[in-house]
């Protein structure tokens, strides 16, 4: 993924932050990307630990090493937000939302983005190997997406996430999921 500096495809516009890799993810992006979860009021469903509440933090969170952050466009427009972050070997943990501009294609952009992370290369050997995921149980919508798009709903942890509502913490069950390249070629 060495030579990503805003990967152009025929169907998306990828611009990430790689660490150590790539960085052509702009602060100016970010700020609009931040605005736009906060228009569409997903700021809370994604950041439902309460930990990024504003611009700044988030502009942070997303620039730190330990996040590999890709976002999707088409013609200028915003359709996805993915990060990966607690890295086991070439595993990593898969965060993501898509926006109002991806309507009706939320599946295609999904997959399209799966695709390029599982498949990508670096020196011949792939990036990653697998992608694995934490959702709350209360996100049905998010749990049946991820199902049609390959995810294998593998358990449910009680008492694993935390939720913030207003000054109060709550420990919520989620579901734990994985993503393997090979779930990817079922789906064709």
């Amino acid at each position: 993924m060495s030579n990503i500096s805003g990967c152009l495809s025929e169907e998306y516009q990828i611009r990430a932050h790689i660490p150590h890799f790539a960085d052509c993810l702009t602060e100016q992006e970010l700020k609009t990307i931040w605005k736009t979860l906060c228009e569409e009021g997903k700021k809370e469903i994604v950041f439902y630990d309460g930990e990024i509440t504003n611009e700044h933090d988030f502009i942070q969170f997303m620039q730190d090493d330990m996040n590999y952050v890709y976002a999707a466009y088409e013609g200028g427009n915003l359709l996805a937000l993915v990060w990966l972050n607690n890295f086991l070997g070439r595993c990593g943990m898969i965060h993501f939302t898509m926006f109002y501009n991806s309507k009706g294609k939320e599946q295609s952009i999904a997959l399209f983005l799966l695709k390029f992370l599982l498949f990508s290369k670096h020196k011949g050997e792939y990036c990653l190997d697998a992608l694995y995921g934490l959702t709350p149980r209360v996100y049905r919508h998010a749990l049946s997406f991820i199902e049609k798009l390959g995810f294998r709903l593998v358990a449910e942890m009680p008492s694993s996430v935390f939720f913030q509502k207003k000054e109060q913490k709550s420990l919520k069950s989620a579901v734990f999921s994985i993503m393997k390249r090979e779930y990817l070629n079922m789906l064709e």
